[in-house]
């Protein structure tokens, strides 16, 4: 369940929101002046109707059961994180939070006069570094990247890269590519004859023989070039659409003819092949930037799960009972 929302780019784009429903959970900051050793996370309605909400704001649709579920794990990992940085007293030293605390401080009060420490030492005793979402945010991103760290201190052998390669191949295959010349049509120009023009202009390029270089006037002006080098199937799609790209990625320049006509987004086209690569898995010297950075990553990742795991079994989480989507106290 917890593994449902890891996506990195989701992760980060709810931080704030999460970060700001995990700081509900006291009643006042002198109560949690210690978090280190206040061990339970309160997950009350007010707290599950945020995630809900933001969840809506963000994707248009209330959380299922399960996303839910995954949602208050998120939350819960990110205050452990707040928590256990605080108690390696990183508030403490990181002049990021120290500046942000003392910026605070400035913009209650323009006119005080005292220096940067005591008003550092103010904002603590009023418990601003307990809620302020930019020092919570940047007590847990410090924690992740200290344990993503750890991830980097062996680099990767041969071996392992190329074990990432063989369960990653999709993702690093160079694909089919065409390259070709083609004549448009435009549908815009041609309405309900672009069909039958494209059709006797076909067959008027192969009854003359007509070359690629010969062919460029027969057609109607394009704002792309007329002669494409290789491209991949996406690529096409980029410029063409889905349809064109669909027909073209899969000819061979085995007969050097004019071929289609073949529909775009913008009318007909009428296309000779030039020569085609077949798609192909590449040799790890070809990719080894790019798989050794990636498995960082994946390391960097399993390394921050192991990490808070750890921190976990030292705090237990109470969720509101009364909860539909789930209705026990954990």
């Amino acid at each position: 369940m917890r593994r449902l929302l890891r996506s990195p780019a989701l992760h980060f784009a709810l931080i704030g929101s999460l970060l700001y429903a995990g700081a509900g959970g006291f009643d006042d900051a002198s109560s949690a002046r210690d978090l280190s050793t206040h061990r339970v996370i309160e997950i009350d309605a007010a707290r599950l109707e945020g995630l809900r909400a933001d969840w809506r704001a963000r994707t248009g649709r209330l959380p299922d059961p399960a996303t839910l579920d995954a949602l208050v794990e998120m939350a819960v990992d990110e205050e452990v994180l707040f928590r256990e940085a605080r108690a390696m007293n990183l508030h403490l030293l990181d002049p990021l939070v120290r500046r942000r605390l003392v910026q605070n401080m400035r913009f209650v009060n323009e006119e005080d006069s005292r220096d940067d420490e005591a008003l550092f030492e103010e904002a603590l005793e009023l418990g601003m570094d307990l809620s302020d979402i930019v020092v919570r945010r940047r007590l847990v991103q410090i924690m992740q990247l200290r344990a993503q760290s750890l991830a980097r201190l062996n680099e990767p052998t041969q071996e392992e890269m190329q074990e990432y390669l063989d369960r990653h191949s999709e993702r690093y295959r160079h694909p089919a590519r065409v390259r070709l010349d083609h004549v448009y049509l435009s549908r815009d120009r041609r309405g309900d004859d672009l069909e039958s023009d494209a059709q006797q202009l076909l067959e008027r390029l192969r009854a003359h023989g007509t070359a690629p270089d010969e062919a460029r006037e027969a057609g109607d002006p394009f704002l792309h070039p007329s002669r494409l080098p290789l491209r991949s199937e996406r690529e096409f799609t980029k410029t063409f659409g889905p349809e064109f790209a669909a027909a073209v990625i899969d000819l061979s320049p085995d007969e050097p003819i004019w071929l289609g006509p073949f529909q775009s987004a913008y009318g007909a086209h009428l296309v000779w092949v030039h020569e085609r690569t077949e798609a192909r898995d590449p040799a790890l010297e070809e990719v080894e930037r790019q798989v050794r950075e990636a498995l960082f990553e994946e390391r960097g990742r399993h390394e921050l799960e192991r990490v808070v795991e750890g921190f976990r079994r030292n705090y237990s989480v109470n969720r509101w009972a009364g909860d539909d989507s789930n209705g026990s106290e954990r």
